[in-house]
Protein backbone atom coordinates (compact mmCIF):
# COMPACT_ATOMS: atom_id res chain seq x y z
CA UNK A 1 0.00 0.00 0.00
CA UNK A 2 1.34 3.58 -0.73
CA UNK A 3 1.74 5.78 2.08
CA UNK A 4 -1.04 8.42 2.18
CA UNK A 5 -1.15 11.76 0.79
CA UNK A 6 -0.69 14.06 3.35
CA UNK A 7 -2.57 17.42 3.04
CA UNK A 8 -2.49 20.94 5.26
CA UNK A 9 -5.75 22.43 5.12
CA UNK A 10 -6.18 26.49 6.02
CA UNK A 11 -10.19 27.44 5.74
CA UNK A 12 -12.80 29.67 7.12
CA UNK A 13 -14.03 26.61 9.54
CA UNK A 14 -14.13 23.22 10.90
CA UNK A 15 -16.97 22.20 9.01
CA UNK A 16 -15.60 23.47 5.56
CA UNK A 17 -12.69 21.15 6.37
CA UNK A 18 -15.33 18.16 6.58
CA UNK A 19 -16.60 18.59 3.27
CA UNK A 20 -13.51 19.20 1.67
CA UNK A 21 -11.86 15.79 3.10
CA UNK A 22 -15.23 14.18 2.10
CA UNK A 23 -14.35 15.70 -1.49
CA UNK A 24 -11.15 14.47 -1.50
CA UNK A 25 -12.28 11.21 -0.40
CA UNK A 26 -14.30 11.68 -3.37
CA UNK A 27 -11.86 12.29 -5.74
CA UNK A 28 -9.35 9.61 -4.12
CA UNK A 29 -11.63 6.95 -4.47
CA UNK A 30 -9.22 4.14 -2.27
CA UNK A 31 -6.26 6.20 -2.18
CA UNK A 32 -5.33 6.48 1.65
CA UNK A 33 -4.83 10.13 2.95
CA UNK A 34 -4.50 12.08 5.47
CA UNK A 35 -5.94 15.90 6.20
CA UNK A 36 -4.86 18.42 8.94
CA UNK A 37 -6.45 21.87 9.48
CA UNK A 38 -3.82 24.13 10.48
CA UNK A 39 -6.15 26.81 10.77
CA UNK A 40 -8.45 27.55 12.65
CA UNK A 41 -6.43 24.71 14.92
CA UNK A 42 -8.78 21.99 15.25
CA UNK A 43 -8.13 21.92 19.12
CA UNK A 44 -9.39 25.22 20.96
CA UNK A 45 -6.65 24.48 23.32
CA UNK A 46 -3.77 25.61 20.47
CA UNK A 47 -6.00 27.90 18.98
CA UNK A 48 -4.33 31.34 18.35
CA UNK A 49 -6.59 34.28 19.33
CA UNK A 50 -4.37 36.82 17.84
CA UNK A 51 -5.19 35.02 14.09
CA UNK A 52 -9.03 34.10 14.80
CA UNK A 53 -11.44 31.81 12.67
CA UNK A 54 -13.46 32.87 9.76
CA UNK A 55 -12.19 34.56 6.44
CA UNK A 56 -10.33 37.28 8.36
CA UNK A 57 -8.32 34.12 10.19
CA UNK A 58 -7.10 33.01 6.93
CA UNK A 59 -6.06 36.27 5.96
CA UNK A 60 -3.61 36.32 9.33
CA UNK A 61 -2.35 32.78 8.99
CA UNK A 62 -1.57 33.69 5.08
CA UNK A 63 0.42 36.87 6.05
CA UNK A 64 2.21 34.89 9.30
CA UNK A 65 3.18 32.07 7.12
CA UNK A 66 5.07 34.67 5.04
CA UNK A 67 6.79 36.06 7.11
CA UNK A 68 7.87 32.82 8.89
CA UNK A 69 8.96 31.31 5.79
CA UNK A 70 11.27 35.36 4.77
CA UNK A 71 8.41 35.56 1.55
CA UNK A 72 8.48 32.18 0.11
CA UNK A 73 5.89 30.08 1.64
CA UNK A 74 6.63 26.67 -0.51
CA UNK A 75 9.61 27.15 1.90
CA UNK A 76 7.48 27.04 4.67
CA UNK A 77 8.16 24.14 7.67
CA UNK A 78 4.70 22.85 6.98
CA UNK A 79 5.94 21.00 3.41
CA UNK A 80 8.63 18.92 5.81
CA UNK A 81 5.38 17.34 7.22
CA UNK A 82 3.19 17.94 4.26
CA UNK A 83 2.86 16.96 0.55
CA UNK A 84 0.19 19.43 -0.37
CA UNK A 85 -1.66 23.12 1.30
CA UNK A 86 -4.93 23.66 0.43
CA UNK A 87 -5.95 26.96 0.82
CA UNK A 88 -9.81 27.41 1.42
CA UNK A 89 -12.13 31.06 0.92
CA UNK A 90 -15.54 31.35 -0.11
CA UNK A 91 -16.66 33.07 -2.80
CA UNK A 92 -18.67 35.27 -0.39
CA UNK A 93 -15.94 37.07 1.22
CA UNK A 94 -15.86 39.06 -1.97
CA UNK A 95 -18.66 40.95 -0.53
CA UNK A 96 -16.47 41.34 2.89
CA UNK A 97 -14.20 44.46 3.77
CA UNK A 98 -11.45 43.66 5.67
CA UNK A 99 -12.52 46.42 8.79
CA UNK A 100 -15.29 43.80 9.29
CA UNK A 101 -12.16 41.13 9.85
CA UNK A 102 -10.28 44.39 12.10
CA UNK A 103 -7.81 44.03 9.49
CA UNK A 104 -6.03 46.69 8.18
CA UNK A 105 -5.08 46.47 4.39
CA UNK A 106 -2.69 48.63 2.29
CA UNK A 107 -4.88 47.01 -0.55
CA UNK A 108 -7.53 47.48 0.37
CA UNK A 109 -8.99 45.43 -2.61
CA UNK A 110 -12.06 43.86 -0.93
CA UNK A 111 -14.93 44.37 -1.30
CA UNK A 112 -15.28 43.86 -4.56
CA UNK A 113 -18.60 43.14 -6.77
CA UNK A 114 -18.93 41.36 -9.91
CA UNK A 115 -22.54 39.74 -11.23
CA UNK A 116 -23.43 35.82 -11.23
CA UNK A 117 -23.32 34.03 -13.12
CA UNK A 118 -20.53 33.24 -14.02
CA UNK A 119 -19.10 31.74 -10.43
CA UNK A 120 -15.99 32.24 -11.92
CA UNK A 121 -16.05 36.03 -12.38
CA UNK A 122 -16.13 36.44 -8.92
CA UNK A 123 -13.78 33.34 -7.98
CA UNK A 124 -11.07 34.18 -10.14
CA UNK A 125 -10.41 37.68 -8.88
CA UNK A 126 -10.78 36.28 -4.94
CA UNK A 127 -8.46 34.02 -6.02
CA UNK A 128 -5.80 36.06 -6.97
CA UNK A 129 -6.90 38.51 -3.51
CA UNK A 130 -5.46 35.19 -1.64
CA UNK A 131 -2.32 35.16 -3.67
CA UNK A 132 -1.62 38.22 -2.84
CA UNK A 133 -2.24 37.49 0.97
CA UNK A 134 0.55 34.48 0.62
CA UNK A 135 3.15 36.94 -1.52
CA UNK A 136 2.62 35.96 -4.61
CA UNK A 137 1.37 36.63 -8.23
CA UNK A 138 1.08 33.48 -9.41
CA UNK A 139 0.31 30.19 -7.86
CA UNK A 140 3.03 28.65 -5.50
CA UNK A 141 4.30 24.82 -5.94
CA UNK A 142 3.06 21.94 -3.47
CA UNK A 143 -0.72 24.69 -3.08
CA UNK A 144 -4.08 24.23 -4.11
CA UNK A 145 -6.82 26.98 -3.88
CA UNK A 146 -10.77 26.40 -3.08
CA UNK A 147 -13.05 28.63 -3.53
CA UNK A 148 -16.73 27.04 -3.47
CA UNK A 149 -19.55 29.81 -4.51
CA UNK A 150 -21.17 31.42 -2.89
CA UNK A 151 -19.94 29.07 0.13
CA UNK A 152 -19.54 25.17 0.95
CA UNK A 153 -22.70 24.90 1.85
CA UNK A 154 -23.81 25.20 -1.88
CA UNK A 155 -21.91 21.96 -2.55
CA UNK A 156 -23.75 20.74 0.44
CA UNK A 157 -26.97 21.57 -0.80
CA UNK A 158 -26.28 19.62 -4.14
CA UNK A 159 -24.74 16.99 -2.76
CA UNK A 160 -27.47 15.82 0.31
CA UNK A 161 -30.54 17.21 -1.57
CA UNK A 162 -30.36 16.97 -5.28
CA UNK A 163 -34.13 17.51 -6.06
CA UNK A 164 -33.86 21.55 -4.02
CA UNK A 165 -35.10 23.34 -6.49
CA UNK A 166 -32.37 25.80 -6.10
CA UNK A 167 -30.27 22.75 -7.39
CA UNK A 168 -32.10 22.10 -9.89
CA UNK A 169 -33.02 25.03 -11.10
CA UNK A 170 -28.79 25.12 -12.13
CA UNK A 171 -28.10 28.40 -9.89
CA UNK A 172 -26.71 27.15 -7.01
CA UNK A 173 -23.63 28.86 -7.32
CA UNK A 174 -25.19 31.96 -7.24
CA UNK A 175 -27.72 31.50 -4.72
CA UNK A 176 -26.43 34.21 -1.99
CA UNK A 177 -27.69 31.31 1.16
CA UNK A 178 -27.40 28.05 0.87
CA UNK A 179 -26.86 27.59 4.22
CA UNK A 180 -30.71 29.20 4.72
CA UNK A 181 -31.90 26.43 2.29
CA UNK A 182 -30.48 23.69 4.63
CA UNK A 183 -31.71 24.83 7.70
CA UNK A 184 -35.11 25.03 6.74
CA UNK A 185 -34.75 21.07 5.89
CA UNK A 186 -36.69 18.45 7.51
CA UNK A 187 -35.21 17.76 10.95
CA UNK A 188 -33.90 14.61 10.76
CA UNK A 189 -30.36 14.90 8.84
CA UNK A 190 -30.40 18.13 9.14
CA UNK A 191 -26.80 20.03 8.88
CA UNK A 192 -28.06 22.99 10.17
CA UNK A 193 -30.42 24.13 13.11
CA UNK A 194 -31.77 27.69 14.44
CA UNK A 195 -28.68 29.11 12.01
CA UNK A 196 -25.74 27.33 13.61
CA UNK A 197 -23.44 24.42 12.00
CA UNK A 198 -23.66 21.37 13.73
CA UNK A 199 -20.27 19.76 12.83
CA UNK A 200 -21.26 15.92 14.52
CA UNK A 201 -24.04 16.51 11.85
CA UNK A 202 -21.48 17.19 9.04
CA UNK A 203 -19.41 14.50 9.75
CA UNK A 204 -22.35 11.78 10.16
CA UNK A 205 -23.10 12.94 6.15
CA UNK A 206 -19.76 13.37 4.88
CA UNK A 207 -20.34 9.92 2.92
CA UNK A 208 -22.64 11.27 1.17
CA UNK A 209 -20.91 14.29 -0.31
CA UNK A 210 -18.00 11.76 -0.92
CA UNK A 211 -20.81 9.56 -2.97
CA UNK A 212 -22.26 12.68 -5.03
CA UNK A 213 -18.85 14.13 -5.69
CA UNK A 214 -18.94 12.92 -9.21
CA UNK A 215 -22.70 14.34 -9.62
CA UNK A 216 -21.43 17.42 -7.82
CA UNK A 217 -18.74 18.40 -9.61
CA UNK A 218 -21.08 18.71 -12.87
CA UNK A 219 -23.08 20.89 -11.16
CA UNK A 220 -20.75 23.39 -9.44
CA UNK A 221 -17.80 24.80 -11.80
CA UNK A 222 -15.72 25.40 -8.60
CA UNK A 223 -16.09 21.80 -6.85
CA UNK A 224 -15.15 21.10 -10.59
CA UNK A 225 -11.96 23.45 -10.91
CA UNK A 226 -10.92 22.34 -7.30
CA UNK A 227 -10.97 18.61 -8.19
CA UNK A 228 -8.70 19.29 -11.83
CA UNK A 229 -6.20 21.45 -9.54
CA UNK A 230 -6.25 18.27 -7.01
CA UNK A 231 -5.84 15.60 -9.29
CA UNK A 232 -3.23 17.87 -11.39
CA UNK A 233 -0.58 17.58 -8.43
CA UNK A 234 -1.47 14.22 -7.79
CA UNK A 235 -0.44 13.24 -11.32
CA UNK A 236 2.39 15.98 -11.44
CA UNK A 237 3.74 14.66 -7.76
CA UNK A 238 3.31 10.70 -9.02
CA UNK A 239 5.27 11.55 -12.18
CA UNK A 240 7.93 13.05 -9.93
CA UNK A 241 7.49 16.36 -11.39
CA UNK A 242 6.99 18.35 -8.17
Amino acid sequence: MSDPVRIALVAEGPTDKIVIEAAIRGILGDTPFIIQQLQPEQSQVFLDPAIGTGWGGVYRWCRKAVERASGLIEQDILFATYRMLILHLDAEVAAESYGNAGIIDSENDLPFAEPCPPASATTDQLRLILLRWIGRATLPARTVLCTPSKNTEAWVLCALYPKDGIVTAGGVECFGSPENRLNAKPQDGKVIRSGKKHSEAYKKRAHEISGAWNRLRNLCSEAERFSRDFESFIQAENAGQV
